[in-house]
């Protein structure tokens, strides 16, 4: 063999592999950057059924609501009274609060401290919280306890004492409550948040300060008890491994003698949202990071349009991997975190967006998150981004549940809000029929490019930072104390 042409033939070889691996390998690149660019959709979800919701009223009109949960030795039973802090009369917000957080502080002839070695006695466990709509009270127990803790209830509802030793200790704790609060970053955003979109809406009332508690007493905690503690103003939800027969029974023993009466009528008109943008600033001396806290009050014509809103906030803020925390952190490495959230209210609900950024950042930031939501309002949110979305909420929702007293929260708020059972038994292909033109049609029209933006940190660090913005500077119990025009030294 001619050594010459062996190695020719070699060369060609060897060329013609190398060449082909040039292609290869940027056909790989290309295809590896297109699946960057259009992630492949989520796998089918495996199938979830989600319990039933039975109801049934006793004669007084308590409304009982039971899910059953076989093999499950823990009871939740959650009790919604529809006088939230809303309802609190205009000169005394925080009654509400007060109220409830008395509710299990002494009955006759049973002690605050009875009450709750007797909660004990029965591994339970008994909390209470007022939202702008309703009153919750929480009460976990064993199952064997069932009889006994609806006797405990009974006491409560039945025969409140409101002792005055325990209405002021109650008062002192909501005080220092209050105090301790007003050092936390977020806190005190959400509050001046609520206290300008809702300023001249009973929601304001959730965001009182700690100097009206002081003007709370025995006499209006009566009074507000009277008129709206009554069984048709209420719903009592379990979960566990219970019946609605049984439960209807036994409650029925106890609860039978709560007197009904008619209910004064209460309407809550349409709050209006932000239309100017606002930026709000509360000096947190000292403070290491500024937190941005920014909203706008949202109108969903019905529960559908919820959904479409929930599956918009997964899309924008819902997850670390979701655009604003991808922005804001992972790409322009502004922010320690960025998530947006959807709080419903019955006439209502509000869409928020918090942040946590390094105070040089906080110009960008505030850009970037506005950026953010003209992009998403203002261009179809792309299909395989949309599934992505839908699929985590769905494939979420059974995490969520895996827990009775989560279980019995979500039936709760579907309660509270008069969802009905389509919005429960269909959760899955509600979600599933939202599309991106769905979405959009949904927040077009919204206010979301005009929010109320909250920002707390340390004057002196952030001030200077803040300059492309006119800005109200505000003190931590939300009272205006000067503003600062745009360009102006801050």
């Amino acid at each position: 063999m001619n050594l010459k042409s062996h190695f020719s033939r070699t060369g060609r070889t060897f060329l013609f592999m190398f060449i082909l691996f040039l292609i290869i390998g940027e056909y790989s690149v290309f295809s590896q950057e297109r699946f960057r660019k259009s992630p492949p959709y989520p796998d089918p979800l495996p199938t979830f059924k989600l319990p039933s919701i039975e109801t049934a009223f006793l004669s007084n009109g308590l409304a009982i609501s039971v899910v059953p949960r076989e093999n499950f030795p823990i009871i939740h039973l959650h009790l919604l009274v529809f006088a939230g802090e809303s309802f609190s009369p205009d000169d005394l917000p925080g009654l509400a609060t007060l109220t409830a957080k008395t509710i299990n502080k002494g009955s006759l002839n049973y002690s605050s401290s009875k009450i709750e070695e007797d909660i004990e006695s029965i591994g339970g466990q008994f909390s209470s919280k007022s939202y702008p709509d309703y009153s919750l009270f929480s009460f976990s127990f064993l199952e064997e306890h069932l009889d006994k803790a609806i006797e405990i209830v009974s006491r409560m509802i039945l025969q409140p004492a409101f002792l005055k030793k325990e209405v002021d200790n109650t008062k002192r704790t909501m005080y220092y409550e209050s105090i301790r609060n007003s050092s936390n970053a977020e806190f005190i955003a959400n509050k001046l948040l609520f206290q300008i979109l809702f300023k001249d809406h009973a929601y304001k009332k959730i965001a009182y300060n700690s100097d009206v508690i002081k003007n709370l007493n025995i006499k209006d905690l009566l009074n507000f008890f009277d008129k709206f503690y009554r069984p048709n103003n209420a719903h009592l939800v379990f979960t566990g491994n219970i019946n609605l027969t049984t439960a209807t029974r036994i409650t029925s023993r106890y609860l039978n003698t709560w007197k009904s009466s008619p209910l004064e009528n209460y309407y809550f008109f349409q709050p209006k949202s932000n239309d100017k943008l606002r930026v709000c600033f509360i000096d947190h001396p000292k403070a290491r990071d500024a937190t941005v806290y920014l909203g706008n009050i949202v109108f969903p014509e019905s529960t559908q349009d919820i959904i479409g809103l929930k599956v918009f906030n997964q899309v924008l803020g819902g997850t670390p991997n979701s655009r604003l925390f991808m922005n804001l952190r992972e790409s322009k490495g502004y922010a320690y975190y960025a998530f947006s959230n959807l709080e419903v209210f019955k006439t209502c609900c509000l869409f928020t967006i918090r942040a946590k950024v390094r105070p040089v950042t906080i110009n960008e930031s505030i850009k970037e998150i506005l950026n953010e939501i003209k992009k998403i309002t203002s261009t179809i949110i792309p299909n395989y981004e949309l599934e992505q979305a839908k699929s985590y909420l769905i494939g979420h929702f059974p995490l969520e549940m895996e827990t009775h007293n989560n279980l019995s929260l979500k039936v709760s708020e579907i309660q509270a809000f008069n969802f009905g059972e389509e919005h429960w038994n269909k959760y899955y292909e509600n979600i599933m029929i939202i599309t991106p033109q769905t979405v959009f049609e949904i927040i077009k029209y919204s206010s979301l490019l005009f929010p109320v933006i909250i920002v707390v940190g340390d004057k002196n660090i952030i001030a200077q930072n803040l300059k492309d913005f006119d800005v109200e500077v505000y003190d931590t119990n939300g009272i205006l104390q000067y503003s600062i025009s745009k360009g102006e030294k801050k």
